[in-house]
């Protein structure tokens, strides 16, 4: 289990491993799993679009929450030639987190802007999230 927020619903052992799971959020084909309004999106531009399971919930946009199974994200950035990464997003001390410490781990250099995130912060996550990505090298922007 990851440390931070609980969970809504769900979780226990999977085939994966340990699993929480939330509640339904960004499903695929509805409007919160849609890009926000405003937002310009070439047409050629390529969408990884991570956990796409009902069976595990995918936190990080490199792997699923086994930690092993990739997403696409990592072929992709190596494909281009890139090194460094910018996020923002929604939640800090969950998918942005888990994100950033999995891009250092493949050898991003990462920054998070603080002021593009949201943090869920249950009583200490965000700041156990924040934390973490500093030891792990992420830079906060």
């Amino acid at each position: 289990m990851h440390p931070g927020p609980g969970p809504a619903r769900g979780g226990g052992a999977t085939a994966s491993g340990e699993q929480v799971l939330w509640p339904d959020h960004c499903i695929a084909d509805t409007p919160g799993a849609a890009f926000a309004a405003g937002l310009v999106v070439p047409p050629d531009a390529p969408v990884v679009r991570k956990g796409t399971s009902a069976e595990v919930d995918g936190y990080s946009a490199f792997f699923e929450n086994d930690g092993r199974t990739p997403v696409g994200l990592d072929a992709l950035l190596r494909r281009e030639g890139i090194a460094e990464i910018v996020l923002v997003g929604f939640a800090t001390d969950v998918c942005v987190c888990h994100t950033a410490l999995d891009a250092r781990r493949l050898g991003y250099d990462v920054t998070v802007v603080a002021a593009g995130c949201r943090g869920i912060d249950t009583p200490g996550s965000l700041d156990h999230a924040w934390e973490r990505m500093t030891r792990a090298g992420v830079r906060r922007g």
